[in-house]
């Protein structure tokens, strides 16, 4: 029986409400720096006219993530994806409920840390998710759209903090802020219910008919019989009757350099995730205050809508990502981002050292935080110098909103098998995590004793990045998972398949004979006593392979 819907449209809305979770993760991650602005807050909180408190509020959050992300990888093969998902959703409300009733810093603290559990959970559970539901030719596009919800978080929590600073319409108006979060996660934790695991993760634990009606539900013409979920269904199957049969999916995969490359996933997946977080977007987006405040918009409402701008940018240019990822090659993306991140860096660097910024104490932040005085970061602030400044760091936005934004999320996500998945990308997310807390703990003292050379720094990280892009990143854009396994197994640095996966699948199989006569008893099929070469081997998958796609 046919769908009323197309499996393609079906996806796609199945995709898009997975994609709320980002939503969720952005608003949470920076609602607080503008709740922290507002006299109310401070008032009602007792804050202390201390840095210290600032920083400590917004990285407690942080830093419990990477607690979040580490726990997700095996409570995903033990609870699944969307039941780790729905327990992501359940911790968060909690978390925003206590952030949201607090009548002191120490319930603050505590609705931080347990929301940013939940953080971490969403965070590396819905990429896996919406990776194992996604067809090959779509994968990039989906997970580009879970980054755009993420931008599109943090967009909103900008906006309504400056609404709430300008018109003042409520009297509590940080309680407002914090309680409407809760709204989103109520819908999410409901609509999660109804949606369904994934085939994968069901394939894996033997649940082979509702496998097969999830596929049919999302491929082909909404039958199981339809040749394409018969065949996705049986190259699933395979690979993990492989796996299980000759792969050890233990923490301890990752410390082995092995034939199927494990080593060399983890530290391409952590490095994309690094390399997000080192091109300096969160410098950016998380000190954004202190910036315009050197370029002269002292005012607070002034403030808070150049932020707001800067939120609204990224989520702009985060939108041709969604349509475009899966036609550029991965590689050539990266690298792309990064070289107009560098350049914006090195103009922005010259704009600050020509006007010989100089960042004050300490204690001036703390004042900053307090009373609105002014950092001079840049020397009598001339108009033109603060509107090239202002200029460039939109170009540093939008470049990172449209490539290293939604790439840092995509490539960690589908470099890994399937028994090792949810484990390998959430030690990528902590590791993501962990970055952002240390860049947050570590930059003030960097911009204290750096100046104008912190824009510098990042504009050397950024070409450094681009050339281990270049050398060690293997491309995987329009590839399915399995056939992802195949170019790390057989050590490709620059396969870019053009064609079916039988043929990849034979391209591999003839790099990996060598290592087939070294290790045949580890690469051999069937029973012990029978006798196979590799090039037998070959011409067998060759044939079943062909036959399959026919």
């Amino acid at each position: 029986m046919k769908l009323p819907v197309s499996t393609q449209t079906r996806l796609a809305m199945l995709c898009s409400f997975l994609s709320l979770g980002g939503f969720m993760f952005g608003y949470n991650l920076v609602v607080i720096a503008g709740v922290m602005d507002m006299p109310q807050f401070v008032k009602d909180m007792h804050l202390p006219e201390t840095y210290n408190v600032y920083t400590a509020i917004f990285s407690s959050m942080t830093l419990a993530a990477v607690v979040g992300a580490l726990a997700a990888g095996p409570l995903a093969d033990v609870l699944g994806r969307r039941g780790l998902a729905m327990l992501g959703a359940l911790i968060c409300i909690l978390g925003d409920t206590l952030q949201a009733a607090a009548d002191g810093l120490a319930k603050v603290y505590a609705g931080r840390c347990v929301t940013g559990i939940s953080i971490g959970i969403l965070s590396a559970a819905v990429p896996i998710y919406l990776t194992e539901l996604a067809e090959p030719s779509s994968r990039g596009q989906y997970i580009s759209f879970y980054q755009l919800c993420i931008v599109l978080g943090i967009s909103t929590a900008f906006w309504i903090t400056f609404l709430l600073s300008r018109y003042k319409v409520i009297v509590v108006t940080w309680r407002f802020a914090l309680a409407l979060q809760l709204i989103p996660n109520i819908i999410y934790l409901l609509g999660l219910i109804f949606t369904p695991q994934s085939p994968r993760y069901l394939i894996k634990n033997e649940h082979d008919d509702e496998a097969l009606r999830v596929l049919a539900a999302i491929r082909g013409d909404g039958t199981t019989s339809h040749p394409s979920v018969r065949l996705e269904y049986a190259e699933i199957k395979q690979t993990i009757s492989f796996e299980r049969r000759h792969s050890n999916v233990g923490y301890l995969s990752f410390l082995k350099k092995g034939n199927e490359g494990h080593r060399r996933r983890i530290l391409l997946g952590i490095s994309a995730m690094v390399f997000q977080q080192l091109s300096g977007a969160t410098t950016l987006l998380l000190y954004a205050p202190l910036i315009f405040r050197g370029l002269g918009l002292n005012n607070e409402v002034t403030n808070n809508f150049a932020i707001a701008i800067s939120g609204t940018v990224v989520v702009v240019c985060t939108i041709p990502a969604v349509f475009f990822i899966d036609k550029w090659p991965r590689r050539t993306a990266m690298i792309t981002g990064s070289a107009i991140c560098f350049v914006a860096m090195v103009v922005m660097a010259a704009i600050a050292r020509e006007r010989k910024v100089k960042y004050t104490t300490k204690s001036d932040m703390d004042r900053y935080l307090h009373d609105g005085s002014d950092l001079n970061l840049l020397k009598d602030n001339p108009n033109q110098s603060a509107i090239a400044f202002l200029v460039f760091f939109y170009i540093f936005l939008a470049a990172f909103g449209c490539f290293w934004g939604p790439l840092g999320w995509t490539y960690p996500a589908e470099i890994f098998t399937q028994g090792l998945r949810a484990k390998g990308y959430s030690l990528c997310t902590a590791f993501n995590w962990l970055f952002t807390f240390g860049t947050m703990q570590l930059l003030p003292f960097v911009f204290l004793n750096t100046q104008w050379k912190t824009f510098l720094i990042y504009c050397i990280l950024n070409i450094v990045i681009c050339g281990i892009v270049y050398w060690r990143f293997p491309e995987t854009k329009g590839m399915s998972l399995e056939e992802i396994d195949f170019v790390f197994s057989a050590n490709f640095k620059h396969y870019k398949p053009k064609s079916s996966h039988p043929k990849a699948a034979s391209e591999t199989l003839k790099q990996l004979d060598k290592q087939q006569l070294q290790f045949e008893s580890k690469y051999l099929f069937g029973e012990p006593e029978m006798t196979t070469t590799p090039e037998n081997m070959r011409t067998d998958i060759d044939e079943s392979l062909s036959s399959n796609m026919e």
